[in-house]
Formats: structure tokens, sequence, C-alpha cells
């Protein structure tokens, strides 16, 4: 019957490695061991000190395997599942990034709590558990024993509890869910399911049916959390407050209308009004992702739950028309959502809301309801920003605009009209967000060096103990200089279209590093074009922290976009030669966000004029500030795979079979015709798959595929290995199935998928450079 239900059955470990170093010897590593093993009919799971190893045996004759592997690096949640009274099985969930979710049956008997507790130990590790950060204390509402009422039952609304009662629960019996050194710092109950907010990770634990024997208990790590977002109660007939957490936790997508994109990216929590501060809860949850507060309470404001003490009160202060403000009169006025170490740098007013840019986050102040008693407060962390831009007013417009783009999928589809209407477009919700700004009344460019200052690295603090390029962002207590928020020249902008659309050809970086240093001063003081090209009335730049993409639009070309994108959000690039019969080459950009020209999507492309781009250069030059120097150790031995003597037969192209070839010569090639390859990078192994490669260096792995009758136009497809997260090997079948496939997972990029000729190629010693590098 389990059979039947595809559920497992838990094995001996030692008996489960043995098994799999004798039937597939390079599967693991010297140093790797299985710790857990299950096993279902022909399938297995192996969870290792290092990953999880799904093995699901295909076809009839079994001779065809696939191996998924799942480093727990690449965990940013999971869930474990008890069985319910009429439920025949556990479950588990894990939730991994560039892959999604992954589920899991057991037999009714296995322990998954077992399985829960190796969890914990071999994911919440170091950051990913969010070590280190702790929070504001937040002091417990008396709660009748932890219940609820009926009304706030069905409402959804939580209460506070004592989290020091909801840690001992948690710690006891044969539930014992947490980590020794873990502490609950904050808990709330609503009804028979409860949320505890742990030193090292969100938990909600989900009691479901009538019987309440099946219950989820689901971990999501600290920095999957992105954003947050808490709202006020309103009047009498809306009782509730209300808190919002923003994960990127990756999950199954989905299209249909009602539903959002991603099920996990929002987890709503509603307060009983009267049983939580919700303005404290705000500053635990701003300790937990912006960092701990620095600065201890001086007393000099209390807490806001009751707004507007002052004669100047809260939303007497929203009022007016768009408008930049004093920022110390908002930080007086905001202070109780703001960290005492925390400062307002930029302040912006609506006609009833407000923006405030501080040193550590965008607050967005939405005053809600026609008594406005109502107000969210949602927080956007400037590591949650992957892009941003401004926009001016063109002739007709009476607005120029901020767009933000974060790294969580918000997206949303709304419900059809009726059955017969057809679905109306996706929303991006808090995926990208445009803000109108007066027109006249902002000083755009202000807000754009701004926004350089808090979303840029800070040179020379940009690379890690490897090599990688990581987002060391402005700290906190670093202000801004008042020189970068000083207003723009009168004229500026015209000053510097007048240069950008006066060329329609190559551009010289210099001047344009100068046009933009100008009066403007679009880029930062220690920031510096290195190369610029120009499409039209387009203008793109790389600088040293960023693409900047210039996008002028409308007849007149006063409506101006600058885009820019860091460094640190580019997953993938690709540069694509012209062919025999085009005019222009081209430029792909894979990006850490989900909305793009005006849909899903994060790919920017960009046609470059033939013979006046060096596409070379703008990959290496991509290449060197995507992957820098980062591990360029080799993780094959050397000869693993060596020449087969000729190019692939016809038949082998025609079925696309891929054939190994010499790393060395392949190597030789890639350094000098192209030269696409960093001095310190190697080749591994390659693949040709007809007139086409798959390159694994030891930093990257390069697509290069040619197109067209002649075969001039050639793209070279560059994913860094550091965004590969998980990967899975086919070995190849019997006669009708020959080819064995790899395919690497890739997060915020296309995964790559291969096929390997059975008889030529080295499936494992793809296995082994995927260990290697994804593992570590």
């Amino acid at each position: 019957m389990d059979l039947i239900k595809n559920n497992a059955k838990e094995t001996d470990p030692q008996e489960r490695e043995a098994a799999l170093r004798e039937k597939v010897p390079d599967l693991l590593g010297p140093d790797e061991h299985v710790v857990l093993g299950y096993k279902i009919g022909r399938d297995s799971y192996a969870f290792t000190n290092k990953r999880c190893i799904v093995k699901d045996r295909l076809g009839l004759s079994s001779k065809k395997t696939e191996y998924l592997s799942v480093p727990y690096a690449a965990v940013r949640g999971y869930a474990v599942e008890t069985a319910g009274s009429m439920d025949s099985d556990v479950e588990l969930k894990l939730y991994v990034a560039g892959v999604g979710r992954i589920e899991m049956d057991f037999v009714k008997s296995t322990d998954i709590f077992k399985l829960k507790r190796f969890l914990n130990a071999h994911v919440l590790v170091g950051d990913r558990a969010g070590k280190g950060a702790g929070a504001t204390q937040i002091g417990v509402q008396p709660t009748k024993d932890g219940r609820t009422g009926l009304f706030d039952m069905v409402g959804d609304n939580a209460s506070q509890i004592d989290a020091g009662k909801m840690e001992q629960a948690l710690k006891s019996g044969s539930t014992n869910i947490l980590l020794p050194e873990e502490k609950v710092e904050l808990a709330f109950k609503c009804g028979r399911d409860s949320f505890c907010m742990t030193s090292h990770r969100f938990l909600q634990i989900d009691v479901q049916g009538l019987s309440g024997k099946k219950v989820e208990y689901l971990t999501v790590l600290w920095p999957t959390v992105k954003a947050f977002s808490v709202e006020t109660a309103g009047s009498f007939f809306d009782r509730d407050s209300e808190l919002v957490l923003f994960t990127n936790l990756p999950d199954k997508a989905s299209n249909a209308p009602g539903m959002p994109r991603k099920s996990r990216t929002r987890i709503n929590i509603d307060f009983r009004k009267g049983r939580a501060d919700i303005f404290a809860v705000q500053r635990f949850f701003a300790d937990k992702i912006l960092g701990t507060d620095t600065v201890d309470p001086s007393g000099a404001f209390d807490s806001m739950s009751q707004p507007g003490k002052s004669g100047n009160s809260l939303f007497s202060w929203l009022g007016d028309d768009n408008r930049m403000v004093d920022p110390a009169s908002a930080e007086r006025e905001f202070k109780y959502i703001l960290q005492n170490c925390e400062h307002v740098e930029m302040a912006f007013k609506g006609r009833r809301d407000m923006l405030l840019a501080t040193s550590k986050r965008i607050i967005s102040i939405d005053r809600q309801g026609y008594s406005g008693k109502k107000c969210a407060f949602t927080s956007l962390p400037y590591t949650t920003i992957t892009a941003f831009a401004v926009q001016t007013a063109g002739s007709m417009d009476k607005d120029s605009e901020l767009k933000l783009w974060t790294d969580f999928d918000d997206v949303y589809y709304p419900p059809k009209e009726d059955e017969d209407s057809p679905p109306p477009p996706p929303i991006p919700r808090r995926t990208y967000l445009s803000i109108d700004f007066k027109k006249d009344a902002v000083d755009l460019f202000a807000v754009h060096r701004f926004m350089s200052e808090r979303c840029l690295r800070v040179e020379g603090k940009h690379k890690d103990a490897d090599g990688f390029y990581v987002p060391n962002l402005r700290p906190a207590d670093m202000p801004v200089s008042p020189d970068i928020l000083a207003p723009t020249k009168t004229g500026a902008i015209d000053k510097l279209m007048g240069y950008l659309g006066a060329d329609a050809k190559a551009v010289d970086p210099a001047k344009v590093n100068a046009a933009l240093h100008g009066d403007t001063h679009l880029l930062q003081a220690d920031e510096k074009v290195v190369l610029a090209y120009k499409n039209g009335r387009d203008t793109l730049v790389f600088s040293n922290k960023r693409i900047l993409l210039i996008d002028v639009k409308g007849m007149s070309g006063k409506r101006v976009a600058y885009k820019s994108f860091p460094y640190r959000s580019v997953r993938g690039f690709a540069v694509e030669s012209a062919g025999s019969f085009d005019s222009d080459s081209e430029l792909k950009i894979w990006l850490k966000c989900y909305w793009i020209k005006g849909g899903p999507g994060n790919t920017i492309e960009q046609d470059l004029r033939k013979g006046k781009a060096d596409i070379v250069a703008i990959s290496n030059y991509l290449a060197e500030q995507t992957i820098g120097a980062q591990d360029g150790r080799a993780a094959l031995e050397e000869g693993r795979t060596g020449d087969t003597g000729s190019a692939s037969s016809m038949m082998g192209f025609l079925k696309n079979d891929a054939v190994a070839t010499d790393p060395k010569k392949v190597e030789q090639q890639l350094k000098s015709s192209p030269n696409i390859l960093q001095p310190d990078e190697h080749v591994d192994a390659c693949y040709k798959l007809g007139r086409d490669l798959c390159v694994y260096t030891t930093k990257r792995i390069v697509q290069i595929d040619r197109k067209g009758l002649t075969g001039k136009k050639v793209e070279y497809h560059s994913t860094p290995l550091r965004y590969c997260q998980a990967f899975k090997i086919q070995t190849a079948g019997g006669m009708l199935s020959s080819e064995a496939k790899t395919k690497v997972y890739v997060d915020g990029a296309p995964d790559i998928s291969q096929e390997l000729s059975k008889s030529s190629s080295d499936v494992w010693g793809v296995n082994k450079i995927l260990t290697t590098k994804i593992l570590g």
C-alpha cells in the first residue's frame, strides 16, 4: 500500500551509502556520508552531510536514473507535516532556490521530527539563520492562557503569548523541533495556530482538520524575509491590525486568475486589537531584517500605538500635494517607527501619504479609509532593492517618477470579471513600485544621487574572501553627504541630453564619464565609465558599479528614464555577434527581479550596432564584475576528459548528442579567438553539440550557440557558478533512449540542460564539477 501511495520508508544510512558507492561510485564525495536514508520501491532519498539526493529510476528497465542534488545552502525554507486521522503518510517540503518546492511523502510511522531536527542542524547555519541578529524585546500582553475568542478565530486574528512558554513547549517531548541554542523571541497564537519568531527563523505552526492531528511546521529562514509591512487598526468595524512579511521563498509558479504567482511570497498575520503593540512588532522586525539597533532608547518618545499626542499629529501632518519635505521634521514626526540608530535622509509628502528614505530602508506610509485611522507602514531595505530608475516628465506629463525593483516575486493575477472574459493582465504589487512626484516639486536627480549612494556597493569593500562581489552597501552609520542632496543646477538635464543626443555612433567613455559627472552628477564621485554605447537616442553605460541605461521616450525626447542595474543584481549574461545579414549584435542580461517591460520577466535586451560595439569587451567586463577572482581551482583531475579525435558525426548532430572535446584546446581557443575567459579561469570540461559547445570552467558555465546557415551569428551565454543552486544527473537508458543528461538549476537565470553522448561523454565528470563547485 505504501508503494502504491508512493510513501518512503526509513532505511539504514550505512547500507544506503554502501549501495550508492557500489552502484554509482562517482556520486558521493570522499568526505560525504549518508546520515538519513529512505527508500520507496526503486527510488530513494539520501540526506548526506552536504546535500539531499533524490534518486528516481525511469522507464521499465530502470536503466535510466535521475539523481537530483539539493545542497543545504540552496534551501530557503522547509516544512514537515504530521499525519491526520485519515492520512497514511507524513510529508516533507523543501523550498529550494532555482528549483521551487520539492515534496516528499513518507510512511506514517516515520519520525518526521527527526528529519526536521536534521534539517535544523544543516540548514540553520551561520548567516542563513540570521545568526547574531538580536531583536527588541516585546512585553507580553495577557491573553487568557493564550486562547482567543470565536470572533478572533473566524477573523484569523492573533494574540501575543509568552515566548518563554512557547520555547519550552517546542523543546519538550517528541516534537523538540528547536536547536538547543535557539530562543523564541516573539510568539503569537490564533485559535489552534501559532507564529514564532526565534533567534534562527520564522516558524509557522498550522493545525489542520477537525481532529487537529495534522500539523504543518513551516520554517522560513530570516534572510528569506526581504521586506515587511505593519498596518494599524481602523474604526470600530475594523478591529485588527496586520503584519505582512514579504519573502522570496521558492515555490511553484501559478498564473491562475485570482491567485498570486508564488503562494508563499506573502505571510499575513492579523492581530487582535489591543492584544499586540503593532509598533513594537514593527521594531522587532526592523531589528531582525535591517540589523540590530545599535543605539539605546533615549526615552524621548513614547510608543505610538496612539499617535497624535502633539498638536501637529500624525494624520494632520499627512495632508498636502506632493513635495519634498524637511527630513529632520519627518524624522521627529515618525520617530516611533524608526530604530534609534536610524535617520531620515529624504522625505516626500503626498496628499495623505508619505515616503521616507532613511539610512536603512525606504518606508512607504499609506493612510487608508475615510477616517484615516488605518495606516500601513511598508519597509523595503536597500538590500532588497535590486534596481532603480528615475524618469523625467514629458511635455504633457505632470509627474516625474521613481521606480524600484525588488528581489521577491509579489506578482498577482487578478480574477476574471466573468467566465467568458479574458484574464486581466497581471499586476506587480511590491515586486515593482512606481512612485510619482509632482513635476518641478522634486529634484529628481538628487533622488537619483541618493539612491546611488544607498543601493550601489561601496568601492573597495565589494569582495569577500573568495573573491565574490557582494552587496556591501553604504553602512547605515555613514550618512549620505549633504553635497549629494544639493539642488541640481538649472539646465543640467538639457545640457546632458544635448551631448547624448548629438552622436548616433560609438561613444567615447571618457567623454560620457565627463558628461555624467557634470552638473547632474548622475555618477558617484568614485564611479567611472568603462564602456559606453549608443543605439538611436538611447545610451548604454557600463561603469565600475552599475549598468546605466538612458532610455529616451516620446516625440520630444523630454521624457527620459535613467535605469540603474547594480552588478550585484546580475545573474547571467549573453552576447551575440552579428550574422551575415544582421546589422546589430545583441546583449542579454538576466537580473534578480521579477518584473520588466511592463510584465513578468527579468531580462533586459539591447541591440548594439555592428562594428561599433566590442561584444568580447562587454562579456569580459561583465565577467569581471559578476564573477571576479572567485575560485579558479580546477574541479577535475587532469586528463579526465580527453579529445575524442573528431567532430561529432552527422548522426550525433541529428540526435543532439554531445561529445566531449579536449578542454585544453577549447581553453586555448576561448583565450584567443574570442578571448572571453579570465586569465585565471580554466576549462574543466566541454561538450560539443553539433556546431555548439557547453563549456564548464572553473568559474562559470558557458553555452556557445552558433546560429544560422553560415554560423557567423554566435551567442556566448555565461552563467556564474555562484548562482547555480542545484543540479540533476540522468544516466543513459537503453536502446531507445541512449543519451545521458544534466540539468543545472539557476537562481534568476535560465536553467542549463544538456544532453550527453552515451559512448563518448563523462556524465560523472560533470557531476564532480558541479559537486565540487556548488557543494564546496
